[in-house]
């Protein structure tokens, strides 16, 4: 039932599960950057694909692009794994501007479904529970200071897929979207350069402030989805 300012109540929604996933992942890594012989194991990995990239720096920098799209448009994948590859392949600038680009395009991707292929296959990637209570909050609030809070509190591929239903309009999303994108690139990046250097205690304190800061903004996104238009 839609509460009595015209939104309707939030629906059952997996955040506090997500969260918790989230910090049992960052303190599990904190623990394999800890460990000497862990840590040196997955420097050879990291070593190794960094020769096979040398080997094809193009051809590397494509697939890693692609795969940055898909992490836009799958919540279950995420390329911050392949982030001390990368910048031991193109270093941390290299890394930002391809993590930049790959989710500016995953982004145009989401939309291009949610607009042109409808809500039938935008719910192969996103609860349709969850995008049709995110639609309503969005066609009531749909400034772009409402979009930045949304984009930033939100998992990155729920607001192209519902912009992309309510047609709206693609260059202010893509303005949203490659402002946004810029901290969470960096705090991929931060914690590469961690990993790489084997610091535990900044790789989890960078992991967890990022978390931190992700269910805050939800939390105050969500409290404006309660209030009255």
């Amino acid at each position: 039932m839609p509460e009595s300012g015209g939104v309707p109540a939030p629906v059952p929604t997996t955040m506090p599960r997500r969260v918790g996933l989230l910090v049992a992942v960052v303190l599990l890594a904190g623990f394999v950057v800890a460990s000497d012989r862990l840590h040196g194991e997955l420097a050879g990995l990291v070593a190794w694909a960094e020769r096979l990239i040398a080997r094809a720096p193009v051809a590397g920098a494509a697939v890693f692009i692609v795969l940055t799209m898909l992490s836009a448009m799958l919540a279950f994948f995420s390329t911050g794994l392949l982030a001390p590859v990368a910048i031991a392949a193109w270093g941390t600038t290299g890394t930002l501007v391809l993590l930049w680009v790959g989710w500016l395009l995953g982004g145009v991707l989401t939309y291009a479904v949610g607009r042109y292929l409808g809500r039938s296959v935008a719910g192969v990637f996103v609860r349709r529970e969850t995008l049709d209570h995110w639609e309503a909050f969005v066609r009531d609030r749909s400034h772009v200071t409402h979009l930045l809070l949304f984009q930033i509190a939100m998992p990155s591929e729920v607001l192209g897929y519902v912009l992309g239903l309510l047609r709206y309009r693609l260059r202010t999303y893509l303005g949203v979207l490659s402002i946004t994108e810029i901290p969470y690139a960096l705090a991929v990046v931060y914690l590469g350069e961690s990993f790489l250097a084997g610091d535990a205690v900044r790789f989890v304190a960078i992991g967890l402030a990022t978390v931190a800061l992700s269910l805050g903004l939800y939390a105050l996104l969500t409290r404006a989805a309660r209030r009255h238009p």
